[in-house]
């Protein structure tokens, strides 16, 4: 019976962060996020980073870890993508700009 109950304690507390982890995503693909970096030409001085990417969503309001952020480094202005696991179930691609600073 205890095996029971914990068993299906810890199916109701999936399900919530599975539900919170789904609007958190929703409200992510809704975002137009536009990174602004020191650049010459197209190439940047420097690189765009997981880090960045980061502080541009804290900037908007969403607290996503550095490390559930997957974008490689990039060192060139233009349209990016960025996959974001926000759950071992809910992963969701966060497309993103790099602009030169003017």
């Amino acid at each position: 019976k205890v095996l029971a109950e914990n068993v299906k304690r810890r199916a109701h507390k999936e399900a919530k962060i599975v539900n919170d982890a789904k609007t958190l995503a929703e409200a992510l693909k809704a975002l137009e996020i536009k990174i602004t970096a020191k650049a010459g030409g197209e190439k940047l001085f420097g690189s765009v980073s997981n880090i960045d990417i980061a502080e541009a969503l804290e900037k908007a309001g969403h607290s996503v870890d550095r490390k559930f952020i997957t974008s490689g480094i990039v060192k060139r202005t233009g349209k990016y993508s960025a996959s974001v696991r926000l759950h071992r179930d809910v992963i969701v691609d966060l497309p993103y700009e790099i602009v030169a600073e003017v």
